[in-house]
């Protein structure tokens, strides 16, 4: 099944009038209809692609494209499309693809202030994402006591080999090292140097 293409829409359409058909001469008026194209995937209309003019004689139904007419009927249409402009809808997907990206960018930032506003002022329970400096994994540490300048930690036992999946080895059961204390500035220094990537805070 195909999931993206290109389709068309009408965007106007109505009559010239006072025109000669080049096929038969005896008409007088041609219906027109302009047809905006658009490129889309699943459905979704991503953005305009470009404009189809067709004109047909009201007296023989010979159909047209705009280039087989002489001049004088071109410039009669050039009135006729001007102002004629793709619908909003046509660039729905980008809409939605840009606020995606905008939603993304303002998650990520806020991400960014929890975790430095979490290191400044650590709680017990926090989980920090940390990376394995030996051996190029991630893992994490649990704090379990924090006094006036030190924080208490226990380390995970295991690692993953990819940061974003640090959540699937954050169980209360792979915790079972024994405490290891920082001072709350090497905490700091810690995250600053990206050795800590990331604060978990339920």
């Amino acid at each position: 099944m195909v999931f993206y293409g290109s389709k068309a829409s009408k965007l106007k359409e109505g009559q010239l009038i006072n025109v000669k058909c080049p096929n038969c001469i005896g008409g007088q008026t041609m219906h027109y209809a302009i047809y905006g194209k658009y490129a889309y995937v699943y459905w979704i209309p991503l953005f305009p692609i470009g404009k189809t003019y067709v004109l047909e004689c009201n007296h023989c139904k010979r159909t047209y494209n705009l280039k087989e007419l002489p001049e004088q009927i071109k410039q009669k249409f050039e009135l006729e499309k001007t102002g004629v402009r793709f619908p909003l809808w046509y660039f729905s997907g980008l809409i939605i693809i840009t606020l995606a990206i905008l939603v993304a960018t303002y998650l990520s930032k806020k991400d960014d202030e929890n975790d430095t506003l979490y290191i400044n002022n650590p709680r017990i329970g926090d989980v920090y994402s940390v990376k394995a400096s030996q051996t190029g994994y991630y893992t994490s540490m649990k704090v379990i006591t924090v006094t006036s300048d030190s924080i208490y930690v226990i380390f995970n036992d295991y690692e993953i080999d990819r940061k974003s999946k640090i959540y699937k080895i954050n169980k209360t059961e792979n915790y079972t090292t024994e405490l290891d204390g920082y001072s709350k500035q090497e905490i700091k220094t810690l995250f600053e140097q990206e050795y800590i990537y990331e604060v978990d805070r339920d």
